[in-house]
């Protein structure tokens, strides 16, 4: 089996890199994030029809959080702009890759 780090690795970027322990220095929310970073806008595409496919294959929300906290060391949790699942949160960040994709 593959493993996330391989099939999602555009996700995995952009937890790893963007949304870590000290994600707000990097904005105050996805949206900010996305737009203070060039480089998320060039793989906004793969984040896009990454988290898609991660919704559909239907992981519980304990699941998710392993991946994003215990895999690959987010800090952001989606509590930060209201939503109360990772499902929330990657929905959201399947909207706000829209505004980058082409």
């Amino acid at each position: 089996m593959t493993p996330p780090e391989d099939r999602y690795k555009n996700l995995c970027h952009l937890f790893t890199y963007y949304l870590h322990q000290d994600w707000t220095i990097e904005g105050g929310t996805l949206a900010e994030v996305f737009k203070r970073n060039q480089s998320l806008h060039e793989i906004s595409k793969g984040i896009q029809e990454e988290a898609r496919t991660l919704l559909e294959e239907g992981h519980g929300n304990q699941y998710l959080d392993d991946l994003f906290f215990g895999r690959w060391s987010a800090g952001y949790e989606p509590e930060a702009e209201g939503e109360t699942t990772w499902h929330d949160t990657l929905r959201k960040i399947i909207t706000v890759c829209g505004r980058y994709t082409s």
